[in-house]
């Protein structure tokens, strides 16, 4: 019987060093192999041609000092992961520090390597660079940010002759022309809406925002959303309540722009899709490091397939063409921005609970300008 029909002498030629060694020469992304300390095995070519180094330049060497150019293993964001706590796979983004001191963009997916026995004896890394990419998200980021903010600025205009026809500046309106100038200043208000939901959405997602703290009392903010939103219930006769115990942790250190319009945002959504007749809550609750909010209402709820992207970019649960999709993850990017979690509980038809927490300590935890 020969090789091709032998499936034993098959498997022997498979499990040679040479077959080994053939299969990481030729794949086409960067390839490393690293011992218990994470110091450098093995590196293959494309490994040599993204870092500028060369393979006996890195043997024996820690591979965060060959990465990320830094003595220390807490430079490389995965070490702690696979080296002591040994989780299975991880993918992560990072920086890559070339030789020559110039830096590129790389995807790196990581993992534990055990022997037959089950004891850990090193790792691997495998990773690419998406430098590229990242330039053209860059510009696709940007293009479309200049393009919303040139839109803003004839919407402006628009609005403010609009208030002039409105106030008869131009002469007297009839019936008919004001209820069709009211009709396209509603439509305007609506497209400035969105065109302001995206261009912070785009600064968000550039991660440009930093909060600015200041002493925000949020017994007081609360009072002011659900002041400014009562109009809106009433037409619907549903009942607003506010929940609270004074030593709740009601003064917090947070931007008193940015929590006001997460606060807008989950009472606005709480009154949309709660049905006439129906309870909103907000309730302010605290634990040792946190204070928590909650929205509570009796509304439609949420399906448990569209609840994991509840708070992703132009997800809408509704598919009314209302809104631009973007309020929940503008909430996010705010939320964590302070170093908090929002999140949501909810049932189909039995309405949901959208919560955020901000640390208590969070001038501490962050270096942000202070007012």
């Amino acid at each position: 019987m020969d090789n091709e029909t032998n499936p034993t002498n098959n498997q022997s030629l498979l499990s040679t060093p040479y077959i080994h060694k053939m299969i990481i020469d030729n794949l086409p992304i960067g390839f490393m192999l690293l011992d218990k300390n994470g110091n450098i095995h093995d590196f293959n070519q494309v490994a040599e041609e993204l870092t500028g180094y060369k393979k006996k330049e890195v043997m024996g060497r820690p591979h965060f000092e060959i990465i990320h150019g830094s003595k220390d293993k807490e430079s490389c964001p995965i070490f702690k992961a696979i080296f002591d706590e040994h989780t299975p796979s991880i993918a992560i983004e990072t920086e890559l520090k070339r030789k020559n001191g110039s830096r590129i963009d790389v995807v790196v997916v990581a993992f534990p390597l055990f022997d037959i026995s089950g004891e850990f004896v090193g790792g691997a890394e495998l990773f690419r660079d998406i430098t590229e990419r990242k330039r053209l998200e860059k510009e696709r980021k940007n293009l479309l940010s200049m393009f919303a903010h040139d839109m803003k600025n004839p919407i402006v205009a628009a609005e403010g002759f609009l208030m002039r026809l409105m106030a008869e500046k131009a002469g007297p309106l009839t019936e008919k022309q004001r209820e069709y100038v009211d009709i396209i200043n509603r439509a305007t208000k609506k497209l400035k809406k969105l065109i302001t939901d995206f261009l912070d959405f785009s600064r968000f997602d550039r991660k440009e925002y930093k909060p600015v703290l200041t002493s925000y009392n949020l017994e007081e903010a609360i009072k002011k959303q659900i002041e400014m939103i009562k109009l809106e219930a009433e037409k619907k006769a549903i009942q607003i309540s506010f929940e609270y115990k004074k030593d709740d942790g009601l003064i917090i250190q947070a931007d008193a722009q940015m929590i006001d319009r997460v606060l807008s945002n989950l009472l606005d959504n709480a009154i949309k899709y709660t049905k006439e007749g129906g309870k909103v809550t907000v309730r302010v609750l605290s634990d040792a490091g946190n204070t928590i909010v909650e929205v509570i209402d009796t509304g439609i709820g949420i399906s448990e397939k569209d609840i994991p992207y509840i708070f992703d970019a132009f997800h809408r649960v509704n598919r009314d063409g209302e809104g631009s999709g973007l309020g929940l993850s503008i909430a996010r990017a705010i939320i964590e921005a302070h170093h908090g979690i929002i999140s949501v509980k909810s049932q189909l038809g039995k309405g949901s609970i959208f919560w955020f927490s901000i640390p208590k300590n969070l001038d501490v935890l962050m270096d942000v300008t202070r007012i």
